[in-house]
């Protein structure tokens, strides 16, 4: 395997402190839960990043996706880009008070809550849509096969308020390679949620997080 330079890019919205208390953190989605997913070799009906969007005919596999770094319970065929889908429940609006995505990525990701984009690294700018055969700004390995922990991104408060539905939500994700010929790429996913009551309706969150 080649060993890639680590290079890290973040661009992320400002954090917005809310001004609820959080009570305690519990995690909706983990990396190894079952995804939809697309190998990017075409580029996808432009809804896909929207809850309404019938994936059916997308695959569907355990996270997470991706090839060559052993971490991949989902081994996928060499590409640029990769797509991916997870519906989230959520049981109470009212009660999240912050959210924090943690993703695990090689080379690039771009993220989205119901069509709006909460995240991103290593590609493009802020709000652009990133082509299936667009390479990565630079190289980045992934850490958590090498026993490290994912990049942590905070969504906007204000803007999580604004998008989060009582009920079914998507968490949509294109992951991107530098090139075509590289010799790995990772997609692992994690959402976590700031609860601000004592109520339990997800999962505790994994060893290795700290808010």
């Amino acid at each position: 395997m080649v060993i890639k330079k680590l290079i890290f890019i973040f661009i992320c919205f400002p954090l917005f402190l809310s001004s609820q208390t959080i009570d305690h953190w519990e995690t909706a989605v983990f990396d190894n839960d079952i995804w939809k997913y697309l190998e990017g070799t075409y580029e996808p009906d432009t809804n896909w990043r929207k809850l309404a969007f019938n994936d059916a005919t997308w695959l569907q596999g355990q996270g997470g996706v991706g090839y060559g770094d052993g971490d991949d319970n989902t081994i996928i065929n060499s590409v640029t880009s990769l797509y991916l889908r997870k519906t989230v429940t959520i049981i109470d609006t009212s009660e999240i008070a912050a959210a924090i995505l943690h993703v695990d990525y090689d080379d690039a990701f771009v993220a989205y809550l119901n069509n709006v984009e909460i995240a991103r690294a290593n590609i493009g700018t802020i709000g652009d849509h990133p082509t299936f055969n667009q390479g990565s700004t630079s190289l980045h390995e992934a850490q958590m096969y090498q026993g490290g922990n994912p990049d942590q991104f905070i969504i906007n408060t204000q803007l999580l308020n604004n998008i989060l539905n009582q009920g079914n939500n998507v968490l949509s994700v294109q992951v991107h390679n530098d090139n075509i010929s590289s010799s790995d790429l990772t997609g692992r996913i994690f959402l976590s949620l700031g609860i601000n009551t004592s109520s339990t309706n997800y999962s505790p969150t994994p060893s290795w997080f700290i808010p």
